[in-house]
């Protein structure tokens, strides 16, 4: 079980055994089921929306921003056509990234940024999920300040051979509602009855609201998280007709409410490379840094004495490449270690280096930018370099930051068999 559910669930222990006078009553709600859709995959659209839209239901589906487009997952036009539908659009953060495990400033930027890109796009947006349904009180916080009106766990309820001694259902409205809880995700092995019950239960024990977290909806596409399109169906089919006994079926944003909030900027991007000599590290990879590459190649990566300046330097060793790369780029977050980039401005990009490889071997710097929505795409391409066994630094200035760019990321790239040591890296805001 979630810590932050053990919280909830001691905390209401507590109130049972020390509080005499009793609760105050709750007001008659039925049983309120959402459906809601974690990520924004391409099969929710081909699947979970004919299927919600045959039954005149409609669900929440929550977005990361930085996935819209590409491949797999929904286009921004096929998300409007699910709004238009009368569907919910939330909020999931960027890049799906694990919160409690970022520094204060990324988590701000990653639930921030990702309501303001959904905002930007035309879509209402006032309720989130949390990644993995992990929080603590910092990152509900952060959600609350963002301008989320709620946020959705996952667990706390009972669930099929889970969460003994948990409630049947969320209350209405909830008791916390930067922490709706729901049973457990709906998984390949989930069954029918299964999801039934997680209804019938709800009704027999008074009532409330059950959220249910369905990710894949497909046939064999997931070996963990999908149902299948019939069983959906088949669910929605059995659903439908206990509205006449008072079980209803709506969105998060039909059950918390509230007005849509303002887009909220998260902190400001640094200017400046962070951990530029490369003296900070978790193992191997440098703080603020992370190992690129892409392709067939044996390499090897080390932190090594051998630096220009500092204690530190980053040493690449390929011994063998059908294709591809190998480098070492400026973390490519929401904007706690990538700096920020100004659209119509040049950078000036350094790196000091040595190294040796074949004259056949293109070693050149990599540069990359961040769009609004938080998408990392390739951009250009320095010179390539000569190999030396003397420290050099090679300065690429790019091209005019394209619209819409909000951060860059950079490195040097050893595209063959060799040795590449790199360190001090540097960006110059050229206007």
């Amino acid at each position: 079980m979630h810590p932050r559910i053990w919280l909830h669930l001691l905390a209401a222990a507590l109130v049972t055994a020390f509080v005499l006078v009793p609760a105050p009553a709750r007001a008659a709600t039925g049983t309120i089921v959402s459906l809601t859709f974690d990520d924004g995959v391409q099969d929710q659209y081909h699947n979970a929306r004919p299927a919600l839209a045959s039954h005149g239901m409609q669900g929440t589906f929550f977005i990361n921003s930085a996935r819209v487009g590409a491949p797999g997952y929904m286009t921004q036009a096929q998300l409007a056509s699910l709004e238009a539908a009368g569907n919910e659009i939330g909020g999931h953060t960027i890049t799906h990234a694990d919160l409690p495990a970022l520094p204060a400033a990324e988590q701000r930027r990653q639930i921030c940024g990702d309501r303001a890109a959904l905002l930007n796009m035309g879509f209402t947006v006032k309720n989130f999920a949390y990644p993995y349904g992990n929080a603590d009180g910092a990152v509900e916080q952060a959600v609350r300040d963002c301008g989320y009106n709620s946020a959705r766990t996952v667990g706390g309820v009972v669930s099929p051979g889970g969460c003994q001694g948990c409630g049947y259902a969320e209350t209405v409205p909830p008791a916390d509602a930067y922490f709706t809880q729901t049973p457990d995700s709906v998984k390949t092995g989930t069954t029918l009855a299964q999801l039934k019950n997680t209804v019938t239960q709800a009704e027999a024990h008074g009532g409330g609201w059950v959220q249910l977290v369905i990710h894949h909806v497909c046939d064999g596409c997931d070996d963990t998280y999908a149902t299948s399109p019939s069983t959906l169906s088949a669910f929605l089919d059995w659903l439908a007709p206990r509205a006449a006994n008072g079980t209803t079926v709506k969105t998060v944003d039909q059950v918390v409410g509230g007005s849509t909030q303002p887009p909220v900027d998260g902190p400001p991007s640094p200017a400046s490379v962070q951990n530029p000599s490369l003296e900070n590290a978790t193992g191997d990879v440098p703080d603020c840094f992370q190992l690129g590459g892409y392709g067939t190649n044996t390499y090897a990566w080390s932190r090594t004495n051998d630096s220009h300046t500092g204690q530190y330097a980053e040493r690449v060793t390929v011994t063998a490449r059908t294709d591809g790369d190998r480098k070492l780029v400026t973390r490519q977050d929401a904007g706690t270690c990538a700096p920020a980039a100004t659209p119509g401005h040049s950078y000036r990009l350094g790196v000091w280096y040595k190294g040796t490889w074949s004259s056949e071997v293109r070693t050149k710097m990599s540069i990359y930018y961040r769009s609004a929505t938080g998408v990392w795409t390739f951009w250009t391409n320095g010179p390539a370099l000569e190999q030396t066994g003397t420290w050099r630094q090679t300065v690429v200035t790019t091209p005019a930051v394209p619209e819409g760019a909000t951060n860059i990321s950079f490195g040097v790239a050893l595209a063959g068999v060799g040795a590449l040591t790199v360190d001090d890296f540097s960006v110059l805001d050229e206007g």
